[in-house]
């Protein structure tokens, strides 16, 4: 095996390189050292990285923080946002409410006397055919008392509290009104159900459709002359005429209410 043998004539030379490069490294300068800059110069891209590195993570965490904000200020919004909205529609009721109430007013001026006006905050047309309402007997609510929609009657009040009441509406099974239809001196007898009819009037008693049906008072309950609603195609059944009728108030339609006094003062 080779060996590699450094000369004697150049051994000296080769210290002499070694002690020169030695010695540089420890020169300095205003910067400092050889050695210094070098190792400087090295770390510097280092040093640039971790730098950005820093800098990033500090506005990734500035930028979190503000997104916090903006998402807590978002959801404050949000609930304003519903607040205002339920606000608006409690606004919307109650114009809805005055406005049904002052019509109601004006379409039964011969009843200003010892009216209440109730609004109604609750119904089942559907199975129970009642309604509740707001006013009872600390506002002079009684039993029996007439329930005027706009469009005409709705029922009579069948159950009274201290600061509410029941109307039994005309679509009730045990509903009844004494009517006549108009233009006919007849008189027969609303019944109520899901189809009321008009029924005890004359034989082959001639009634055409959509005359208008007004009470006669003659029960004892409604005053006379309100509208109950409109017939249908009349027919006879046995020896009387029946006659479908379509009643004139809906209370789908209605939020605001006019009680009169029993025409038979009832008591509570």
């Amino acid at each position: 095996m080779a060996r590699l043998r450094l000369r004697s004539d150049l051994a000296l030379p080769i210290v002499c390189v070694g002690l020169y490069i030695v010695a540089a490294a420890q020169v300095r300068s205003p910067r400092g050292s050889a050695l210094t800059i070098a190792v400087a110069a090295v770390a510097s891209p280092v040093l640039a990285v971790v730098d950005a590195v820093g800098n990033a993570w500090q506005s990734f965490l500035a930028g979190r923080a503000d997104l916090a904000k903006t998402l807590e200020e978002l959801e404050r919004l949000r609930h304003e946002t519903a607040q205002l909205h339920h606000t608006n529609q409690l606004l919307a009721a109650e114009l809805l409410a005055t406005r049904q109430g002052s019509r109601l007013l004006a379409a039964f001026p011969q009843f200003s006397e010892g009216t209440v006006l109730a609004r109604v905050v609750a119904r089942d047309a559907a199975v129970t055919h009642s309604m509740r309402l707001d006013r009872g007997r600390a506002d002079g609510v009684r039993v029996d008392a007439p329930v005027l929609a706009e469009r005409g009657v709705l029922g009579r009040v069948d159950r009274v509290w201290e600061h509410g009441s029941r109307v039994q509406l005309l679509t009730h099974p045990a509903a009844a009104a004494a009517a006549k239809p108009i233009g006919l001196d007849v008189e027969g007898l609303v019944q109520g159900g899901d189809r009321p009819t008009m029924t005890g009037l004359p034989p082959y008693t001639t009634v055409t459709p959509d005359t208008p049906v007004v009470t006669t008072g003659s029960e004892g309950i409604y005053p006379p002359g309100l509208l109950l609603g409109s017939t249908l195609e009349a027919r006879t059944h046995g020896l009387f005429t029946v006659v479908p009728m379509q009643l004139a108030a809906h209370p789908s339609d209605v939020v605001v209410v006019l009680l009169l006094q029993p025409a038979g003062g009832s008591t509570p």
